[in-house]
C-alpha cells in the first residue's frame, strides 16, 4: 500500500522519462488498483507495460471490494499472483493461487507467479522441495506456460536488505526449470522466464541478472525511488547487452 494516484502518476512519469524506450529490458509497473487507470494514461504510449498487484480468482459475483481478471482486461498486461504477503497475511493457499493464475492466463494476460520459502524451510533444508511444490501446484491452472513468469522471492530476503546469493538464486532457478520440464516439457522449461525478487537494488542487480538462469527481477521497495529503479533498469540493460 504505497502511493496515491497522484504520487503514482508522478513516479511513473519520472520512471518513463528516465528509462526512455527500453528495448532490451521489459519494464512492467504494478501500482495499486486505485492508480491503474491514472498510470495507464502515462505509460500507454511508451515501451513500459502495466501490471496489477493482485486479482480475484472468480469471474464475477458478490465479492465486494475484489477485482476480477475481466475487469483488468485491456488495462494491464501482467498480474502478480501469490505474493508471499498474500499467502501469509491473507491466507491464500496454493489452490487459490492456481485458480488466480488460471483466471489471468484465460483472460489473455501474463501471470507473475511468486514462489519462495521462509527461513524455517531453508534452515530445515526443505527450501527446494517447498518451492518446487509451489511451482507445481501454482501452475495447475495454466494450460499455457508461455503466459506465466515465475518470480522466485525467498521470504527471508523480502524487505530485509539481505538478498539471496547468486549461487542460491541460480540453484533455485535451475530447480524451478526442472520442475517445469516435468509438469510440461523441456521446451517450456527453457522458454519460461524465471526472475528474482528480494532486496534487489542498483548495487546487486547486475550480478543477479548476469546469471544465465535468471531473466529479470521483481523489484519491491526500490521501485518507489525513480532514481534507484531507473539505475537498476540501466544496469540490467547494460548487463544483457554485454552478454
Amino acid at each position: 500500500m504505497n502511493t496515491t494516484p497522484q504520487e503514482g502518476v508522478a513516479l511513473s512519469q519520472n520512471i518513463c522519462r528516465s528509462i526512455g524506450d527500453s528495448e532490451s529490458v521489459d519494464v512492467v509497473l504494478c501500482p495499486p488498483f486505485t492508480s491503474l487507470i491514472a498510470v495507464f494514461g502515462v505509460v500507454h504510449q511508451t515501451s513500459v507495460m502495466l501490471g496489477a498487484q493482485n486479482v480475484n480468482q472468480h469471474p464475477s459475483g458478490a465479492y465486494t471490494g475484489e477485482i476480477s481478471a475481466a475487469m483488468l482486461e485491456g488495462l494491464v498486461t501482467h498480474v502478480i499472483v501469490g505474493h508471499s504477503e498474500r499467502r501469509q497475511t491473507f491466507g491464500e493457499t496454493d489452490q487459490i493461487v492456481a485458480a488466480k493464475v488460471g483466471a489471468v492466463v484465460d483472460a489473455g494476460m501474463t501471470a507473475i507467479l511468486c514462489v519462495g520459502e521462509d527461513d524455517v524451510e531453508r534452515q530445515r533444508r526443505r527450501a527446494e522441495r517447498f518451492v518446487r511444490r509451489q511451482v507445481r501446484l501454482g501452475l495447475a491452472g495454466a494450460d499455457d506456460p508461455s503466459q506465466v513468469v515465475i518470480a522466485y522471492e525467498p521470504i527471508w530476503a523480502i524487505g530485509t536488505g539481505v538478498a539471496a546469493t547468486v549461487g542460491q538464486i541460480e540453484y533455485m532457478a535451475a530447480s524451478i526449470r526442472e520442475e517445469i520440464s516435468e509438469v510440461y516439457d523441456q521446451e517450456a522449461a527453457e522458454n519460461i522466464r524465471v526472475i528474482y525478487g528480494g532486496s534487489t537494488n542498483s548495487q546487486n542487480i547486475g550480478q543477479i541478472v548476469g546469471s544465465d538462469t535468471v531473466d529479470g527481477a521483481l523489484v519491491g521497495g526500490a521501485s518507489l525511488d525513480e532514481v534507484e529503479f531507473s539505475a537498476m533498469v540501466a544496469t540490467m540493460s547494460q548487463t544483457i547487452s554485454s552478454d
